[in-house]
């Protein structure tokens, strides 16, 4: 909707933003590390994708969020577990864990979202 001539930002734009620098930081932070962690790119691949599938709205962005959001739950909620078992607590990783409970809390989110607007993403 247009509101004085400007665009509305909605929910799925803002989902869409999230997504994508959270893709760009595991690509990032892959690259950081070496590319060993081969797991880091394909869940950065997999939400740079969703982040541009919500901006599109098709019938096959709803498929690709649900599934995007269950993968990044699970890497997210193993991540926070491993970070809590084997990591000291300080500054760094406390730092570390308000970022893996944000990207949970963006999964769930988009998760709650997509299958809310079901339909408004499978007319198209």
């Amino acid at each position: 909707m247009k509101i004085g001539g400007e665009k509305r930002i909605g929910v799925s734009n803002i989902l869409s933003a999230l997504y994508f620098l959270s893709g760009a930081m595991l690509l990032a932070s892959m690259s950081l590390v070496g590319g060993l962690p081969i797991h880091l790119a394909l869940v950065g691949v997999l939400n740079i994708s969703t982040s541009y599938s919500l901006t599109r709205m098709r019938r096959l962005s709803f498929y690709i969020a649900v599934i995007n959001s269950l993968v990044s739950l699970v890497f997210g909620c193993s991540s926070l577990i491993a970070l809590i078992l084997l990591l000291s607590q300080n500054t760094a990783e406390g730092l570390m864990l308000a970022g893996f409970i944000g990207y949970i809390a963006i999964s769930i989110a988009t998760l709650i979202y997509v299958t809310s607007k079901r339909r408004m993403f499978l007319q198209k």
